[in-house]
């Protein structure tokens, strides 16, 4: 990867995608369970690929894999599965992503 900025947005992913697993292993029946954990590991995965090859079409997954993980995110939430501190912080990292990854992609 390129530069340090491309690490923040990699640490910021894997950062979610490691806090929603803690959180699944621990609340066993959350609310969309499986896609939230499938669109949490898609969101680093994909940025990892982008700077492999075809460097926008994986940045524009992961940027599709954040904010679909922030909907479930939002859904757990609404259903009450998410406390409020836990739901912030990780709604606030997801934003913060996918800023990130719109930034990258502007810089071509």
């Amino acid at each position: 990867m390129g530069n340090h900025r491309n690490l923040r947005v990699l640490d910021a992913a894997q950062w979610v995608a490691d806090t929603i697993h803690r959180f699944l292993r621990l609340n066993r029946g959350t609310l969309n369970a499986e896609q939230l954990s499938k669109s949490a590991n898609s969101i680093p995965a994909n940025i990892v690929e982008g700077f492999g090859r075809d460097r926008n079409r994986f940045l524009r997954h992961a940027r599709s894999s954040s904010e679909e993980t922030n909907e479930h995110w939002r859904e757990a939430h609404e259903a009450k599965q998410v406390d409020d501190s836990l739901y912030w912080r990780v709604h606030h990292r997801l934003v913060a992503i996918v800023r990130m990854l719109n930034s990258l992609m502007a810089r071509g």
